[in-house]
């Protein structure tokens, strides 16, 4: 089995990803454009029985769009980017391809971290701006797009890692327990916060940490490289 990495192979592997998963990552696009247009609907409803001023019905509109089609989103680009696998042939024969664990990682990383958020960026910047052109033209406000109002600002950078950290978990849970790794990765990061809480709370008997126990979502930033360093060796596990 190869064990170097080449771009050759990477751009192969790269174009089958996509081939193969070209029917669900479209219909993904599909549902999650559809899903916005119905959220903005009923909020532009809403905002008809509001005064003319009040902008309030839009923006809630704007985090439900983004939260129900971020988590349409999680599960079709990220807890189940190996369910293909989940067959005992398609396993076989995935991972006696001629390609390297390292370029397996960077073919998951290509499309969990680059390629669907932009996928997700794009179909919802598209319709949130369309949105919000229509608000400010029928009730006269100055309301902005959601990615400009909320989420690019000087954490920008930091939001993105922490998305990032999320559907790492779910992507490996997907690569190690196949249809169950959605759920298994739910219960991970729950006990996962319970067991940082817990740390927290001893930390504070000793004196060793401060007076208020808060779940720093820092936290899962910062096992990010841990999650794609296990992914390398399963893959390399399920190649033997």
């Amino acid at each position: 089995m190869n064990q170097n990495f080449s771009f050759k192979r990477y751009v192969w592997l790269l174009k089958r990803q996509w081939y193969e998963n070209a029917a669900i990552y479209k219909w993904g696009i599909v549902l999650m454009a559809l899903l916005i247009v119905a959220i903005f609907g009923l909020f532009f409803l809403a905002s008809s029985w509001e005064n003319a001023g009040n902008d309030l019905p839009l923006k809630l509109g704007q985090m439900a769009a983004f939260g129900a089609t971020g988590i349409v989103f999680l599960f079709i680009y990220s807890a189940n980017f190996f369910e293909s696998l989940t067959s005992k042939n398609r396993k076989m024969f995935y991972f006696s391809l001629p390609v390297s664990p390292l370029e397996r990682v960077a073919i998951t990383f290509t499309f969990v971290a680059i390629v669907a958020p932009l996928l997700f960026w794009t179909v919802f910047t598209m319709f949130d701006f369309i949105a919000v052109q229509l608000f400010n033209q029928i009730h006269e406000t100055s309301v902005q797009m959601f990615f400009k109002d909320i989420i690019m600002n000087e954490k920008t950078f930091e939001n993105y890692l922490g998305y990032l950290s999320i559907v790492s978990i779910f992507t490996l849970g997907s690569l190690m327990f196949g249809k169950k790794g959605p759920v298994i990765s739910i219960i991970f990061m729950i006990t996962f916060g319970i067991v940082y809480l817990w740390v927290c709370k001893w930390l504070m008997v000793f004196g060793l940490h401060g007076s208020d126990i808060v779940i720093d979502f820092h936290i899962f930033i910062y096992f990010l490289p841990v999650w794609w360093v296990l992914m390398y060796f399963v893959m390399k596990r399920k190649e033997a």
